[in-house]
């Protein structure tokens, strides 16, 4: 089975403002716990396209991270409604390359404002990470990971809504005990 993950990471030590942008964006989802400056959320929605409800509501910097472990993957920084940051890579047939908002820049500046930063980057890193030549390259130097790494998200694979909520159908439990807050929002008609 191929690994499909979408996340949303919110810049934020306050586990209260992932579940308070999924309740101002009226979206049904899950929020993970702070970890290194981070709140996962993982909201309800189309798989792999962007939840614009969020997008809408969000007030603070976000991370929109999506790996199709047979398809591509891809970045995008969200600073209140702008995207100030975007990289796409699909590897179907040939391997494609979307740099149009690829300003690394804002990456640099992300990673580097985190207080839980591993370790302070450049743009030379970044885009070290970022160059890949062929499809064998891009596997060995596994780009999702690094990155992720870098900006200090913990929970970026096999993660999606449907995951999540599956897990929380076979075991509830469990996903209380990771301290995983599920929000129920409802559209007021």
């Amino acid at each position: 089975m191929s690994e499909f993950s979408e996340s949303y990471h919110l810049f934020s030590n306050e586990f209260k403002d992932g579940i308070d942008l999924l309740k101002r964006s009226f979206v049904r989802g899950f929020v993970y716990p702070e970890r290194k400056n981070w709140v996962t959320i993982i909201p309800n929605g189309k798989i792999f396209k962007v939840n614009r409800r969020i997008i809408n509501n969000n007030k603070g910097v976000l991370v929109h991270l999506i790996y199709a472990e047979d398809h591509g993957w891809s970045l995008s920084i969200y600073d209140g409604r702008k995207r100030s940051f975007h990289y796409e890579c699909s590897w179907e047939e040939d391997l494609e390359i979307n740099q149009d908002g690829y300003h690394r820049e804002r990456l640099v500046e992300l990673i580097n404002a985190n207080p839980n930063k591993v370790r302070t980057v450049t743009l030379l890193d970044i885009t070290q990470i970022f160059y890949v030549s062929d499809i064998e390259e891009l596997f060995e130097k596994n780009p999702v990971t690094q990155i992720a790494y870098l900006l200090g998200l913990e929970y970026f694979t096999w993660i999606s809504y449907n995951y999540v909520q599956k897990d929380y159908k076979e075991n509830p439990n469990e996903i209380k005990n990771k301290g995983i807050r599920i929000v129920n929002n409802w559209i007021p008609f």
